[in-house]
Parts: structure tokens; C-alpha cells; sequence
């Protein structure tokens, strides 16, 4: 869950499976507060639902994250009801904060009984403390001549493998310059790239630097990293350079040194390290913005220790370095208190009160709040029939703090420092010019592509970029760059697991370097070709030698079956096709009424109804949730669509032709095959407020539930929308509604202005927020919603 991971929101997907997951703490903490970064309003119930119910929370390294930890606990206290409390956070740090909670530390009698881990436990490893000449120069113009001089002069022989870990994205890039200007084999990775440049990167050295390598690499290998290193990679190299930065964090970086402890028992000596430190970084007169005064005192600790050693090295072991002074670790703050009210604020999601309190504040404290990511993905063609039939994906996305995307968008000429850990920074939003005043913002396939300004950029948003623009450096991030950046728009899509497509654009494999493949058909050919298109495209798509591996994956998959869509073309190129594989998949479950609905699967309304009840009920069993609420989750499914019965709305899922749709034998729940035509249904008009309002007539029917106020709540926010207030619109053409469930019918009119819907919907989530607590009704929520997802994909794919 940073933002960049190919699998992002599949664990969103049900709420019935385990699942283990790896996220920072805004990614998480924000999901938890309702306020998912990068999540629309109306799945922000979804992801709170299953981020507060039924989970493990791990939180590592707890000591940089002592707010989220004081945050997890209140919200753990806070949630009560009569739904199952599975809530749990288990705490982890190697300088935890005094407690009384249990703990599970290391013993000597672990040592003893495993030869193995006592080998890894003692394996010696000694730092050298050194200070890096230039006392005014700043880490990225002085460390680069710094580690040159170690990588070049002061290696013995044995070492194969060196890590080079700094604390500035800035600084990596300028060393793994230097090092390739001086022709080494030199590997950047940071936390700022797109998660296929990263993969392709790892895959160049991961041998190289694997613990469990059978020999010494041939050539030595240099990995330059900046703190994404510090958790989560299992490399070892055979010695180590950082940059200096509080103790906790070198006790991080140290772990990545002779991680089995071979080097050293091959060797016979201690794996070497150098500890640098930077004197403009370290000056106490201006604290560093990721560490404050950590790193400084921890330079100072060093210089005592290397002073007192009598071959001036610093023990750098797995157990040592661990009597340093409290000032040494890096800094935390405390959260503020989290009040009721705070949380009621931010349970109303859609619509969002004018008025509520900063979620960022729980998660990293008051002072010197972290900048929130947004993601950047390159494309070559940013239009709105193209990014609906080729997405975003997160494989392509890179993380970039805000401020620091602002600037760049804004054309500002200094570059934003930007690190791999969270960090403030007293950057104000730049004054746009003409270059960056405005940007493309992916609003999902309900809204599209939209411009927006640099001051309406929200954390988690994702910016169209044009290639042409540059910004990546040795796959990283990079303002100043100005190398046009590959689109890896369809790859994405393969490795997201979705459709396969191919844009045959030629502008397009000459910005990726695919110059080499044939030339493709084009619209501007189909008149004049005596052979049809779509057989002169299958030509072109077995012609796939000189493909990369990823295409001709996508390219085996689009010949068995393919849609081909001419693009418009526009003032960038020419109109080419987009390919794009002919298979069953449900759209995008966005909550908008098209994109959920016109499927072309024909699935009549009765059986999607019933189809959704099973399942529900089928999730709470397996969430072990109680026969009573099970059987109101089933009602709830069972009706939440009655609203679609609206003749406008079936005519939109006949495709707009009335002579279709009067030959239904009975209402649908998703549209005909091949039917898009016109959508007739009022914009802004909810099918599901319908849907409460024809339950609401029969009472007798209502009876069935244990709770009739979730049963109708469930039905009327299944799309996301009515925490608290529902979207009412007035009708210009009312119709009457009319459904039969289990012998009741059901009648309601389709304009709901004049009745008290509105106040009875609000004042029954207040309700049920204080009957099941703000995440036990979430859950609930996810439960239905999550259902209704799974079970239209299942109709696709009959």
C-alpha cells in the first residue's frame, strides 16, 4: 500500500480472505480515519470497514512511529458494539518505549541452540568514522568524491558487493552518476520509482547481493540506496558506506552488511563499513527536516567511540550500538487527542463536512507534519477514450511528495529535497506560471481526466505527465531531468492482472525504445485496404520476434480474441488502434451507475438480487458474524437494486432502444451484449435511494430483519453515498416504481424531494454508528458493497 504496488487494491477486493499486506502508515492510517489517500469518497467506507475490523496490525520500527501508535490504540478503545472486536497491534522496535505490555525479545539460550543464527547474531563487522571534506557543501556535492575514493582506493580484494545508502533521493542520484561516470558497475534504488523500473532494476543485481548466494560475484557490484533500503530488502553486501543518520536507522542500513555472516568467515576479518558525515548535514544550527538533531548527536556518539577504540573503528555488529543516548534515535512527536467528534467527522465521507480536523495530524503529530505522496505517471496520450480503455495502473505510478510535485509541475528551477522517509518541509506552494498552472488529475472512470490547478492537487491524486516533461534519472526521481520518460501504459496492465492492450501508436514504441518493431496498420489505412483491418492487425501481431517479453505476452492473449478502437488523434500524432482483449471482466466498481451496470451481460434483476444475498451472507459466516446479522446482510442483497425497475434505467441497459427493452420478459440488473447507446436515467439520480423507498412501502417484508434500519441503511449506501446525506435530486418526469419480493409488493414514485427521506436516512446512520461502532457499520457496509463486486464479476464471467 505505498501508492506503486501492481497488486494495490486487490486486498480490497474481499472481505472474507486472509490476506498479509505491507503499507506505510499515511497509506494505512489513512484508509483506517476514513480518509484513504487515493481513495474516491465513496470507497473510503470499504477500505475503513476492513482497515478497523478483523486485523493484525503489525507496526514496525514503532519508535519513528509513535503518533499512528497512540492513534491505533484509541481507535482500538474506541470501536465497541456487538459485532466481533478482532483488533490487535502488536508493536515492533529494537528501542521500544517502556511498557508493561508482554514482549518477545532475543536470549543467549537462542544463541546456543542454533549454530546458524549465533552465526548471523556475531558475525563482526567494524565502522569506520569519517568526516567528508567541505564544510559548507551540502550531501550531494560533497559524498559523491567521498565514496568514489572508498569504492576506488580503499576496497581489499575479497569484497564483491558494495551498499552505498544515503539519506537524500538528491544524493543517490548524484553518486550513482559519479560512480557511473568513473565506470563502475553501479545500481541506483530508491522509494521513488515506478514499481517496473524498480522490478527490471532489482533484477540486474539481485544475485549479486542475495544472502544466500552460493559464490562471490565475478564483477564487483555497487548498489546506491537511499533510506528504502532500511526495511524490506534481504541484500547483503560484503561492505558498507552511509551516510551518517540517527542510530536506529544505522543499526537498519548495518543489518544490510554480511547479512548470514559468510563474508567474514570466508575472509577471516571483520566486514568493513565507513560511517560519513557531512558537516553542512550535520550542523546543529539548522536540524535536518527527515532526523532533527538524531543525526547529530549520533555523530558526535561516533566520534567518542572511534576516539576510545584503539584502531579508531566502531563495533557495527548486530548487537551493538545500543547505549547510545536517547537523543540519538530519531525523533518522534505525540498525537494529538483523538476525540469522538473527531472521528464522527470523518465518518461522514460522502458528503464530507465543511469543517474537520487534519488526518495527518494523527499519524505523524502536530509539529512539522510529513508532506503526503501523489502519484505521477507518464503518458504520450492523455485523452479521455484512451485512458478509459488503457488506465492508470499503480505499476506505473511513482510516489512523489506534494510539495515537491507542485513545484516541479510549477516549473519552479530548485529542486525540492526529497527522502525515502517522512519528512517535513517548509516549502510553500509555488506561484504557478504558464508551463505548470495547470495538470491532468485521473478522477477514475466516472469522472475521467480532469485539469486541475496546482492548489487543488489532494494527497493520493494521481497526475497524468507528458513524457516530454522528463523527471526520472536512472529510473528515479528527477526534476531537473529532461530525458522524455517511457509510458508504460500497457504493461501495467499485465501486470495488474488485467485486460491486455497494445496502442499501436508509432510515436509510442519509438518513445519506449521499440523502434525495431514493424509498422503498424492505422485508421487512416481501413478505406483503402482491400484486406479487412482486423485481419491486416493479426498479421502485424504475429509478427512478434522482435517483441519484448511482456508484449508478446499481451500480444498471444489479443490474438485469440480483441476489440480494436480507433483513436481521434489529436495535435500529438496521428490516430492509431488500441487493442484491447476480448475477455469477460466486470467494470470498474466505482459506484457510478454505468460503469457498474452496463456489463453486456444481460443478467436479469431477480438473479443478480438473489446472487448478491447469497454471497453476502455467505461472508458474514465466513467472518464468523452472527446467524442474525448473516440473514439481514442476505435481505439487504436481496433488494438493494429494486431501484433499477425505473423504465428510464432499463432503457439504458437495453442500450436506448424501446422496442429491446418492451421485449424484456422481466427487468435487468445489467445491460444487454453490445448495447451502449444513450443513457436516459437522470444525471444525478441514485437507483438506490429508489431502492430504500420501495422497501420502505412494505413493511411486512421489512419484518424479516432483526435490524430493518441496517437492512434499509445497507441498501440506501451501497454505492457509497448517504454517510449521512443522500443525494436527492428533483425529477422532472416522475415514474412509478413497482417490484414483488417473496409475495410483497413494492410500490414508491421516483421523485423523492418531497418526503422525509432525506432526514430519516441521516438519522438512522447516527443510529447505527452508535448501535456498531464508526468501523463495525463500515464493515457491515464492505460486506454488501464487496458482495455486489464479486458477484457482477461472476456474471461477466459466465
Amino acid at each position: 500500500l505505498r501508492g506503486g504496488i501492481p497488486i494495490d487494491n486487490e486486498w480490497a477486493h474481499r472481505p472474507d480472505l486472509p490476506w498479509v499486506m505491507v503499507s506505510t502508515v499515511d497509506q494505512f492510517g489513512s484508509r483506517l480515519l476514513f480518509r484513504g489517500y487515493g481513495v474516491s469518497p465513496k470507497m473510503r467506507p470499504v477500505h475503513a470497514g476492513l482497515a478497523g475490523n478483523d486485523c493484525l496490525v503489525i507496526l514496525d520500527e514503532v519508535h519513528l512511529s509513535r503518533p499512528f501508535a497512540e492513534t491505533l490504540e484509541k481507535v482500538r478503545r474506541m470501536n465497541g458494539g456487538p459485532l466481533p472486536r478482532r483488533f490487535q497491534v502488536v508493536e515492533m522496535s529494537a528501542t521500544p518505549a517502556e511498557t508493561k505490555a508482554a514482549r518477545f525479545v532475543l536470549q543467549d539460550a537462542d544463541l546456543e541452540a542454533s549454530p546458524e543464527l549465533r552465526k548471523r547474531v556475531t558475525a563482526p563487522k567494524k565502522a569506520l568514522v569519517r568526516e567528508v571534506p567541505g564544510k559548507s557543501k551540502p550531501s550531494h556535492e560533497s559524498l559523491p568524491a567521498a565514496v568514489l575514493k572508498i569504492v576506488g582506493k580503499e576496497l581489499a580484494e575479497e569484497v564483491r558487493s558494495v551498499g552505498v545508502v544515503v539519506n537524500r533521493v538528491r544524493t543517490a542520484r548524484a553518486v550513482y552518476r559519479a560512480l557511473k561516470d568513473a565506470r563502475h558497475r553501479a545500481h541506483l534504488i530508491t522509494g521513488r520509482m515506478r514499481p517496473l523500473d524498480r522490478k527490471r532494476t532489482l533484477d540486474d543485481f539481485a544475485d549479486a547481493v542475495d544472502p544466500d548466494r552460493s559464490a562471490p560475484p565475478e564483477e564487483m557490484t555497487t548498489v546506491v540506496a537511499t533510506q528504502a533500503i532500511e526495511v524490506g530488502a534481504d541484500f547483503s553486501f560484503d561492505a558498507l558506506v552511509t551516510e551518517c543518520a540517527p542510530v536506529d536507522s544505522l543499526r537498519q542500513r548495518l543489518g544490510r552488511l554480511d547479512r548470514r555472516g559468510d563474508f567474514s568467515a570466508r575472509a577471516g576479518w571483520a566486514a568493513p563499513a565507513w560511517i560519513l558525515g557531512v558537516p553542512a548535514a550535520l550542523n546543529p544550527k539548522r536540524p535536518d527536516p527527515i532526523y532533527g538533531d538524531a543525526a547529530r548527536a549520533t555523530w558526535e556518539e561516533l566520534l567518542r567511540l572511534s576516539g576510545e577504540s584503539p584502531d579508531g573503528a566502531v563495533d557495527a555488529g548486530p548487537r551493538s550500538l545500543r547505549s547510545f543516548p536517547k537523543e540519538c534515535r530519531a525523533p518522534y512527536q505525540q498525537a494529538p487527542l483523538l476525540l469522538p467528534t473527531y472521528m464522527e467527522a470523518w465518518a461522514q465521507t460522502n458528503p464530507e463536512p465543511v469543517v474537520q480536523p487534519k488526518v495527518d495530524w494523527f499519524l505523524h503529530g502536530m509539529e512539522q507534519t510529513p508532506q503526503p505522496d501523489v502519484n505521477l505517471v507518464w503518458r504520450r496520450d492523455r485523452s479521455a477514450e484512451t485512458l478509459r480503455l488503457v488506465p492508470p495502473r499503480p505499476a506505473e505510478f511513482l510516489p512523489v511528495p506534494i510539495h515537491a510535485a507542485r513545484s516541479w509541475l510549477a516549473g519552479e528551477p530548485e529542486e525540492v529535497p526529497v527522502g525515502d522517509v517522512d519528512s517535513a518541509s517548509d516549502a510553500e506552494p509555488p506561484p504557478p506560471d504558464k508551463r505548470g498552472s495547470r495538470v491532468v488529475r485521473w478522477g477514475g472512470f466516472e469522472e475521467g481526466p480532469q485539469q486541475v490547478g496546482l492548489g487543488e492537487i489532494k494527497p493520493g491524486d494521481v497526475l497524468l505527465v507528458d513524457p516530454a516533461r522528463g523527471g526520472l534519472y536512472g529510473e528515479t526521481w528527477d526534476p531537473t531531468a529532461e530525458k522524455e520518460v517511457s509510458d508504460l501504459g500497457d504493461e501495467s496492465q499485465l501486470v495488474y492482472g488485467r485486460k491486455a492492450t497494445l496502442r499501436l501508436d508509432e510515436a509510442l514504441f519509438n518513445l519506449n525504445n521499440l523502434d525495431d518493431l514493424p509498422t503498424p496498420p492505422v485508421p487512416a489505412q481501413e478505406t483503402e485496404a482491400d484486406t479487412p483491418q482486423d485481419e491486416l492487425i493479426k498479421r502485424w501481431l504475429n509478427e512478434s520476434d522482435d517483441f519484448p517479453t511482456w508484449m508478446k505476452e499481451a500480444a498471444g492473449r489479443i490474438l485469440k480474441g480483441f476489440e480494436s478502437h480507433a483513436t481521434k488523434g489529436s495535435e500529438n500524432g496521428d490516430a492509431y488502434y488500441i487493442l484491447v482483449e476480448k475477455k469477460a471482466e466486470a467494470a470498474a466498481m466505482d459506484g457510478s451507475d454505468r460503469s457498474s451496470s452496463l456489463t453486456g451481460t444481460g443478467v436479469t434483476l431477480r438473479g443478480h438480487l438473489e446472487g448478491v444475498g447469497a454471497k453476502a451472507a455467505e461472508y458474514a459466516h465466513r467472518l464468523g458474524l452472527s446467524g442474525e446479522i448473516q440473514e439481514d446482510l442476505r435481505l439487504a442483497g436481496r433488494l438493494h437494486d429494486l431501484g433499477k425497475v425505473d423504465p428510464r434505467f432499463q432503457l439504458g441497459l437495453a442500450g436506448g432502444d424501446e422496442v429491446a427493452r418492451a421485449m424484456l420478459d422481466e427487468p435487468l440488473a445489467k445491460s444487454l451484449p453490445g448495447r451502449h447507446g444513450e443513457w436516459p436515467y437522470p444525471k444525478g439520480m441514485r437507483h438506490e435511494l429508489a431502492s430504500v423507498a420501495m422497501v420502505s412501502s412494505a413493511p411486512g417484508l421489512l419484518k424479516q430483519a432483526r435490524d430493518p434500519d441496517l437492512v434499509l441503511h445497507l441498501i440506501g449506501s451501497h454505492h457509497g453515498h448517504a454517510r449521512p446525506l443522500p443525494p436527492i435530486i428533483a425529477d422532472s418526469d416522475p415514474q412509478t416504481l413497482r417490484f414483488e419480493v417473496d409475495g410483497y409488493d413494492m410500490e414508491a414514485g421516483s421523485d423523492l424531494t418531497e418526503g422525509p427521506l432525506a432526514l430519516e436516512m441521516a438519522e438512522r446512520f447516527w443510529k447505527l454508528v452508535e448501535k456498531y461502532g464508526f468501523h463495525g457499520l463500515a464493515w457491515l457496509e464492505a460486506i454488501l458493497r464487496l458482495a455486489d463486486h464479486r458477484r457482477s464479476e461472476e456474471e461477466a464471467g459466465r
